[in-house]
């Protein structure tokens, strides 16, 4: 028995004890009290009415019947619905499946590499390949992609799908500490101009019927000229169609993991150089010099490790008043050694255990280890410790990085070449990122450098 004729049945059931009760009413104790004393019904019409009754109940059953039904399959149809969108919410963004082992999901290392294979298709780059195994391959990546069959293919053609992109930009944010620490600034064109306030005239005491003198804030531009960074990974031609995850998985934390070097290389340490992985912008070690925000150990202290407690805590004072409530040392993980050296006087500033612990001495969760109740955080780009001699060089950070801004152009480019990597039968894939960088308060960081001499 189906759903609508359990419905039928019910209702028919509930009716027919309606008009049961109906009748018993109509001819039974008062009901039929009232018919004797009045006149005004028979027994033939009193059955007609009843009978009209049963009618339209009838009737109206049977639009009860279509609307239940059509209720049904709606909700048939919310309970697909809901169960895809379960799915989804439990394998990632776009139904994406992620393995332990994966720094993006199997479906972005499966577009990665399908892209892959399809521009290395496209240019020849399979063609040491049997044919049965190459269209298996090129076939496999087409379905992955949703792509028909096409005689020709460029980069613009595929581009990485738009949540795949993300996945791969979150993965740098990961193995990064630029986009951990500063401010991500998505740059809507080559080049942008920003405002920084830049002389900032105080107000002041003004006698009764006085003049209101006028006060005039000056406004500095920070320019932001996007430029291009990345490089080529080597890919082996000989691919097989099982591997196209993996290849992909490759890909994206190869390309993610250097991009995210560079990153912070320029967020950092860059010497504004513009050649080698240096921007034309300086990083933070290098700002802080022109800024004049350093404090410069005393003669012929030319080593990082003769950096002292005075010295640390004295690059504190050396930027603007408010960012105290918010700064942070920042510093290469190999001076965790040093750090704890302070420790052997009565004093205790440096404090490890909250590294392990996840609080701070200043009460705060998750924050890592501290200094003086300050949050530590190691950066990899930094100068690492070394009693070797390095005159004038910046090699540790206090303040707030989020007022260095990391300009990004959208989207990491990717594409393929076989020419480049012809002598040794190999493929090369290509990744870019467009970005640059800005500092929006110049006493928002300051650095610590050892002695010119």
């Amino acid at each position: 028995m189906n759903k609508k004729k359990t419905v039928v049945y019910g209702m028919a059931a509930l009716l027919f004890a309606a008009l049961v009760a109906a009748v018993w009413h109509l001819f039974g104790g008062a009901g039929a009290g009232m018919v004797m004393a009045t006149g005004a019904l028979s027994t033939e019409s009193a059955f007609d009415e009843v009978k009209g009754l049963m009618l339209k109940s009838i009737g109206k059953i049977n639009g009860y019947v279509e609307d239940v039904d059509k209720v049904s399959k709606q909700v048939d149809t919310i309970r697909g619905h809901v169960d895809t969108l379960r799915r989804s919410g439990a394998r990632g963004p776009a139904g994406s499946v992620k393995g332990p082992n994966d720094v993006v999901s199997q479906e972005c290392a499966r577009a990665i590499a399908s892209i892959f294979i399809l521009e290395a298709d496209a240019i020849g780059g399979l063609k040491s390949m049997d044919n049965q195994r190459r269209e298996s391959l090129v076939a496999a990546s087409r379905e992955s992609l949703g792509l028909t069959q096409r005689a020709a293919l460029t980069s613009s053609d595929v581009p990485l799908p738009i949540g795949y992109g993300d996945e791969v930009i979150e993965l740098v944010s990961q193995f990064g500490f630029a986009r951990k620490f500063g401010t991500v600034f998505p740059l809507g064109a080559g080049q942008v101009k920003l405002p920084r306030l830049g002389t900032d005239p105080t107000f002041g005491l003004i006698a009764a019927s006085g003049t209101v003198s006028e006060k005039s804030p000056t406004v500095v531009f920070v320019t932001f000229n996007a430029e291009k960074f990345g490089g080529l990974v080597r890919v082996p031609s000989e691919i097989d169609a099982d591997s196209i995850v993996s290849i992909g998985q490759f890909l994206a934390r190869y390309c993610a993991r250097n991009i995210a070097y560079v990153e912070d290389y320029n967020f950092f340490a860059s010497t504004g150089a513009g050649s080698g992985i240096n921007g034309s912008v300086a990083g933070l070690t290098s700002s802080t010099i022109t800024n004049s925000k350093v404090v410069q150990m005393a003669s012929t202290k030319t080593k990082y490790s003769d950096a002292t407690l005075t010295n640390i805590r004295a690059i504190r004072a050396t930027v603007d008043a408010p960012i105290l409530r918010t700064g942070a040392y920042y510093m290469h993980p190999s001076f965790e050694q040093h750090l704890s050296g302070l420790n052997t006087a009565g004093d205790k500033p440096y404090n490890p255990q909250a590294q392990i612990m996840g609080v701070g001495a200043s009460g705060f969760a998750n924050i890592g280890p501290t200094l003086d109740g300050f949050p530590i955080r190691w950066v990899d780009v930094l100068p690492a410790y070394s009693t070797s001699a390095n005159v004038s060089k910046v090699f540790m950070l206090f303040g707030d990085a989020t007022y260095q801004y990391l300009g990004v152009r959208p989207g990491l480019g990717m594409e393929i070449s076989r020419e480049v990597f012809f002598a040794t039968d190999e493929l090369a894939f290509r990744c870019l990122e467009r970005f640059t960088i800005g500092l929006m308060a110049a006493g928002a960081v300051s650095g610590l450098q050892t002695a010119a001499s």
